[in-house]
């Protein structure tokens, strides 16, 4: 199965049947195939192409304090789990800039589990982030961000 085949069923597992344990086996399969540094840099891949989405519609730009804490505040992001999504974040922002930095430092400096968490987390992140500020549904953002994946 290919990278972004198995994104495709982990997001669509997670978002649109609310099944989270599942769509973790699924990116635990995805990380058993290709390794933590390709599917986390593939996590990253989806979540930059959602942030591209919002740019593009928008042309706006998030600073990363700010929606971190309102993160934080909104109780969607464990404050325990601000440092690896805001590490993950500036990834996925750098490659929807079009440079796409390698895991490996990342992978490096936190190890293959949290180096996993922060990459699902950040495409998920961007996922809601971007449904909110473009006001559609989670789940449009999710078909779109799997159609883009799909193309490459």
């Amino acid at each position: 199965m290919e990278l972004s085949e198995t994104i495709r069923e982990a997001l669509e597992t997670q978002v649109l049947e609310h099944e989270p344990t599942q769509a973790a086996l699924v990116v635990r399969r995805g990380v058993e195939t290709a390794g933590v540094s390709d599917m986390a840099g593939a996590l990253l891949d989806a979540a930059a192409i959602a942030l591209r989405m919002m740019v593009a519609e928008t042309d706006e730009a998030f600073d990363q304090r700010e929606l971190l804490e309102r993160l934080a505040m909104d109780g969607a992001v464990a404050p325990e789990s601000l440092d690896v999504l805001g590490s993950m974040l500036v990834l996925a922002a750098a490659t929807a800039g079009g440079i796409r930095p390698s895991v490996d430092a990342v992978l490096a400096d936190l190890g293959p589990e949290r180096t996993m968490f922060g990459a699902w987390l950040t495409v998920l992140t961007a996922i809601r982030v971007v449904a909110i500020s473009l006001d559609r549904t989670e789940a449009d953002v999710v078909e779109e961000v799997v159609t883009a994946l799909s193309a490459t």
